[in-house]
């Protein structure tokens, strides 16, 4: 092996001492050096090829179609990210705050109120770009990524493997190789052929589900970001994926901003907005945005999100109690399914395992967590005390807040 495939070899080792304890992870364990090898072998000698994906269909928050590469694959694409995403981060606006480092969804709605706060901010427009992901133009994003990747500071060697990687993500095809489907095959089949990769015309979408499709995301559309900040000035305007919301003193201002981007959208990235998504109002009645109805000086939890942590929670009483629960119905994800096939559910006293009771408790603190964020903390109260059933035997409050909840000591003892 030589130098630079030992070096690169060592990242991507390190990119997988990082990765998720996904099932595929857990499934490469043994054979883990040898992929290592081999893929860095790959990488430094320019022939590496993304596999097959994976295709499945998730429905929360609504119907979308998945594609997950495989293990191999997201190591590359994390020692791709891991090199690029650094200096290229550099050049996107601060008001982007999808998946980059230090920004997220709170700190996008805590942005939005404090330029709801601003005076002379009272009108706002949201907008959505139709069908984001499989509209993609990859020949437009393979432009950008030949006028900026030059920029890169990085040796020579190394720039062209990650160039390599970098253009066969970008070229791959849905369908080559042919992917694997899995999952419910039925929800599959309802994916509109207009949001489906698979049905996109060639050289169009990128994958959902994939790190460097959200990382191209923002690198696509930091052309229109910088489009909205320095030719139309817009002083108070912020984007979340294809989600982005401009603010003014008058709806007149934002109608015109409106017609301009639809006009850039459509002759330079070969997008279009989505016209049964632009919403139009004053700050004054709040802004739906990333699961919160957001004030200037206040947010609440949207009830779409309430509800499926009721969903959650009866599902779990039902896994528990299946008698006193019979009609819960599971998570449209698949992923439980596939969990309980390969863990059991309740120990042989009939009480949930200690592998079920940290699943659950990382599912309830995920929401717990979205509340925490709103002034929701009477909603949090009454959901522990009302609503958990049976699940408050095994878990009660992390503090008076009500901010999370923790296991009860009781079952980390028998749990050892």
């Amino acid at each position: 092996m030589t130098e630079v495939e030992s070096q690169i070899a060592r990242e991507l080792f390190a990119c997988a001492a990082v990765a998720s304890h996904s099932e595929q992870k857990r499934a490469h364990l043994i054979a883990l050096p040898q992929l290592v090898l081999d893929l860095a072998q790959a990488i430094a000698n320019g022939h590496y090829q993304p596999g097959a994906f994976t295709i499945f269909a998730v429905t929360d928050p609504k119907l979308r179609e998945i594609f997950a590469p495989g293990f191999a694959d997201r190591l590359a694409q994390q020692w791709l990210i891991r090199h690029i995403e650094p200096s290229w981060d550099k050049r996107f606006i601060d008001d982007s705050f999808a998946n980059r480092k230090g920004k997220g969804t709170q700190a996008a709605t805590e942005r939005l109120q404090m330029f709801m706060r601003r005076p002379g901010q009272r009108w706002y427009i949201k907008l959505d770009i139709q069908a984001f992901f499989p509209s993609i133009d990859r020949r437009i994003l393979l432009e950008l990524w030949s006028t900026h990747f030059p920029k890169l500071h990085c040796p020579h060697a190394l720039r062209d493997q990650i160039d390599g990687v970098a253009r066969a993500i970008l070229e791959q095809s849905p369908t080559d190789p042919a992917p694997v489907r899995s999952g419910n095959l039925a929800l599959l089949s309802q994916i509109p052929a207009h949001k489906s990769w698979l049905l996109a015309p060639e050289h169009a979408g990128m994958p959902i589900g994939s790190l460097t499709s959200q990382f191209f995301a923002n690198v696509y559309l930091n052309e229109l970001d910088q489009f909205i900040k320095h030719t139309l000035k817009v002083p108070c305007y912020l984007r979340y994926v294809d989600d982005f919301i401009l603010l003014a003193d008058d709806p007149n201002t934002l109608l015109a901003w409106k017609h301009s981007i639809a006009s850039f959208l459509q002759d330079r990235l070969r997008l279009s907005l989505h016209p049964a998504k632009v919403v139009l109002q004053r700050c004054a009645q709040g802004v739906d945005f990333l699961g919160y109805r957001v004030h200037p000086h206040y947010k609440f939890v949207r009830q779409r999100s309430v509800r499926a942590l009721r969903r959650r929670i009866a599902w779990f009483c039902h896994l528990l109690a299946p008698k006193e629960h019979p009609w819960a119905q599971p998570p449209m994800s698949g992923e439980w399914r596939k969990w309980l096939v390969l863990h059991d559910a309740c120990s042989t006293d009939g009480s949930a395992s200690a592998a079920l009771l940290q699943r659950m408790l990382s599912t309830l603190n995920s929401y717990y967590g979205l509340l925490r964020h709103a002034n929701t903390y009477t909603l949090r109260k009454h959901i522990y005390h009302k609503e958990l059933g049976i699940l408050r035997s095994y878990f009660l409050p992390a503090d008076k807040d009500y901010s999370h909840l923790k296991v009860r000591a009781h079952w980390l003892m028998r749990s050892g």
